[in-house]
């Protein structure tokens, strides 16, 4: 790694030379703003701050759906020294209080959001659930608060408690929750030095590739999309950021803009080019499609290619903890590792790969095993969570839960989660394989093959299966018959289980905990006997406590 990628600070985002200042580097809904626009912003929003007595440390709540005020408050709160705390906006009001509380901000900065739009009384409700008094709250929604309207009359002042601040690059500056898909959401805390590392350092080869423009379709309270918006204004390009609380509004941007580059995960990509009239523009505008949360199967990407064009799909790889790219596909990898791999290491870091059980180093050897992450990526770990919970070891390394392996061209594999194996009559069974299993069903749009607790075999498998616009009768006995071909008994799902849709969260990943308790109630109803019947109440426990 280079010496000086410890210096590098959010500030050398907007703090540019004067030949960029009125050049286009950001748009929403229609407007467009410079980097000058966002120097004005910034320092009127930082005064603003102190005003409300954010002090440095404070923790800092940040609730609102993609906009421009959203990324000025968040570039504001850690300018002044504090800790942006960044909420799901779709979250429903008892677990955004549990995060607001269980992260101890004491300040809450809240434009548009869910539960709000449910409940017109949600805010006043969540503050006095928090304990945030009023005074410590301030709107960012946009017909409250308009930087349009003044930033050109306002004449920037200076901020000595800022300047006169030694900044620390490795200091907690922001705290994104982990998705929860399958646990309960850790805070998750981490530092401009991881995020401008990736940018700077990491990706620093992918500055002359990217387009002049780019679109965000992706939430920026998650770790992907917030690190995409960055990189992207850091690479002087213009950003177009959506809103995402419309599909329709999305498809609609997506065609309006055409921007060269474009950020998502995978099912948003799908969901786009199914819409009507896509085949007419068939994508040849687009020139990067960036990935994150990888692809759904490899049918999955061969349809995406289709539509958008061969070559066009660079996937990165991590997680939340990881700032959170661990690996990246850039747009000079070799197409046939397109489809089998997710991309190279970033420069810089140390990746071991280890047997789970034995805790055998197996790097090298090409065999699946956990992968282990150091580096200038990794988080400082989860807040307020004891020393036997945090994510590493002895030796520094962040377990990951993934298991993969790094082939002999240097390009990383994945092959599941660690989580996900399934232990059944004392055998470790991975999902991937009966996933692909299923491939070849083209009634299914997607498959999730999951592992439930059960008092006689350890684990049932359980397959849950895709099926849009479904019409007739689902004859499950018929595929668990035709499985018996390709997969020996111990492999076969006990049961598949079909929905018109597997449900999403924020980030358009799959949300698996969801998922995993609409089969437990599906279960209850279409299983007989009774030992199931009688242990229904175990395995939900189970499932939650998991």
């Amino acid at each position: 790694m280079r010496t000086e990628i410890d210096n590098y600070l959010f500030s050398d985002m907007y703090e540019v030379e004067e030949k960029y200042l009125d050049k286009d580097i950001l748009s929403f809904k229609g407007r467009r703003y410079t980097f000058r626009d966002m120097q004005l912003s910034i320092n009127w929003m930082c005064h603003k701050l102190i005003d409300m007595g954010v002090k440095k440390g404070d923790h800092v709540s940040i609730l609102s759906m993609n906009s421009y005020n959203w990324l000025i408050s968040f570039l504001s709160v850690v300018r002044v020294g504090g800790v942006a705390v960044l909420n799901n906006y779709i979250l429903r009001h008892n677990d955004l209080v549990q995060a607001i509380k269980n992260s101890d901000s004491k300040f809450l900065l809240v434009g548009k959001y869910v539960a709000a739009g449910k409940d017109p009384d949600d805010l006043p409700k969540l503050l006095k659930d928090t304990g945030i008094p009023e005074e410590n709250c301030m709107s960012i929604r946009g017909r409250d608060l308009s930087f349009k309207r003044f930033i050109y009359q306002y004449t920037p002042t200076p901020l000595p408690e800022i300047e006169n601040r030694a900044e620390e690059s490795r200091r907690t500056s922001h705290i994104i929750f982990t998705t929860g898909t399958t646990s309960v959401p850790k805070a998750v805390m981490l530092s401009q030095y991881g995020l401008m590392n990736i940018i700077y350092h990491g990706l620093n080869s992918f500055d002359s590739e990217c387009s002049e423009t780019f679109m965000c379709l992706l939430p920026m309270f998650h770790c992907f999309g917030l690190l995409v918006v960055i990189a992207y204004l850091s690479y002087k390009r213009l950003v177009f950021i959506n809103e995402m609380a419309n599909p329709i509004e999305i498809y609609k941007e997506f065609l309006k803009e055409k921007a060269g580059d474009y950020a998502s995960v995978a099912i948003i990509f799908d969901k786009i080019a199914r819409a009507p009239g896509f085949w007419i523009h068939h994508g040849k505008f687009v020139k990067h499609c960036i990935v994150g949360g990888g692809f759904t199967s490899e049918k999955g990407f061969k349809f995406l290619e289709r539509k958008y064009g061969r070559n066009k799909f660079l996937n990165g790889y991590g997680q939340s903890e990881c700032s959170p790219l661990i690996s990246f596909v850039f747009p000079n990898t070799p197409p046939e590792k397109h489809r089998v791999s997710v991309g190279t290491i970033m420069p810089g870091l140390e990746i071991k790969i280890q047997d789970p059980v034995s805790k055998k180093d197996l790097t090298g050897q090409g065999i699946p095993g956990e992968i282990l992450v150091k580096g200038y990526v990794v988080c400082n770990g989860y807040y307020k969570l004891p020393d036997d919970k945090q994510p590493f070891d002895s030796d520094g390394y962040l377990h990951t839960g993934d298991l993969g392996f790094i082939d002999k061209d240097g390009y990383l594999e994945l092959t599941g989660r660690l989580k996900d194996i399934i232990v059944r009559k004392g055998e470790n069974i991975s999902p991937k394989e009966i996933e692909a299993a299923f491939e070849k069903y083209k009634e299914f749009s997607r498959v999730r093959v999951m592992g439930f607790p059960s008092l006689t075999d350890g684990e049932y498998i359980i397959a849950a299966v895709e099926i849009p616009n479904k019409k007739g009768h689902f004859h499950e006995r018929i595929y668990l018959d035709d499985l018996h071909k390709v997969l020996p008994s111990l492999k076969i799902p006990e049961h598949i289980i079909y929905l018109e849709s597997f449900p999403l969260n924020a980030n358009g990943k799959l949300d698996e905990r969801t998922l995993r308790e609409i089969c437990l109630d599906k279960l209850d109803r279409i299983v007989d006997h009774g030992l199931y019947k009688e242990t229904s109440k175990i395995l939900k426990k189970l499932n939650k406590e998991n």
